[in-house]
């Protein structure tokens, strides 16, 4: 798998379409009724939601695989000081010394995960990380995306000063393989290439439900958007609520 070497260095550009704000509203409301303070951000990336949460008076435990991405959320979390800590492991094997209040997991990274054990595994070890009572947030891109919006599509991305070329290549078992070629020009004025490629795999509700219950979550809800609305067929993107306890 990737680590994310280029693409840490143009993630927040490349997103910067997404409503963070909009994402953030959702989830520090259910944190604050839950009584959150200390938040684990499971696969934080460059920080995005790290650094509001810390704004917000929340203490953030980040944990990423890649220290490239780690090396760019520590830049922005450092400047705003607070109670902060950042983990380099994988989602599914990572330990704290103590239990955090809730963990979050944004921007589809359990479909990062493209087996049902690491996805089981990963849930077995939030809840073991989290107080009871504590709650669980992550969204999920869903099947019907990967067979609509990301089905063996391209996208070209022309800046000032890169070029990227996204293909995504559809695989079985709903699963997507993701290629990114950057071509950024050095100090003489030649384009240098760097890829790079990543797997996701979609999960259906009813598939990720009984892995939640599995690791020990009896409280499950789940939305289709940021209002907390019934989930239909159409859906790309699945918003779960689980409570330890």
């Amino acid at each position: 798998m990737s680590s994310y070497n280029i693409f840490a260095a143009y993630y927040d550009y490349l997103t910067e379409n997404i409503d963070y704000d909009a994402g953030f509203d959702f989830i520090s409301g259910i944190l604050n009724v839950n009584k959150s303070k200390k938040v684990i951000d499971l696969a934080c990336g460059t920080g995005i939601m790290s650094e509001k949460l810390l704004e917000s008076g929340f203490s953030v435990i980040g944990i990423d695989l890649s220290q490239e991405m780690l090396t760019v959320a520590d830049s922005k979390l450092s400047s705003i000081g607070g109670n902060y800590s950042l983990i380099k492991s994988e989602m599914q094997n990572f330990a704290l010394s103590e239990p955090a209040d809730a963990c979050i997991c944004c921007l589809d990274s359990i479909n990062h995960l493209t087996s049902e054990e690491d996805v089981l595994k990963t849930f077995k070890n939030v809840f073991c990380s989290i107080r009871n009572g504590g709650v669980f947030i992550f969204d999920v891109n869903t099947v019907y995306k990967h067979k609509t919006a990301l089905n063996n599509k391209a996208y070209i991305f022309d800046e000032d000063d890169f070029f990227l070329a996204w293909d995504n290549e559809t695989l079985e078992n709903d699963t997507v393989r993701i290629i990114l070629d950057f071509f950024i020009e050095n100090d003489e004025g030649l384009y240098e290439r760097h890829s790079e490629e990543f797997l996701e795999r979609a999960y259906s509700e009813e598939d990720l439900k009984n892995m939640l219950k599995e690791s020990g979550f009896t409280d499950i809800e789940v939305y289709g958007d940021l209002n907390f609305s019934v989930p239909d067929d159409e859906n790309e993107r699945l918003f779960f609520i689980c409570k330890k306890g």
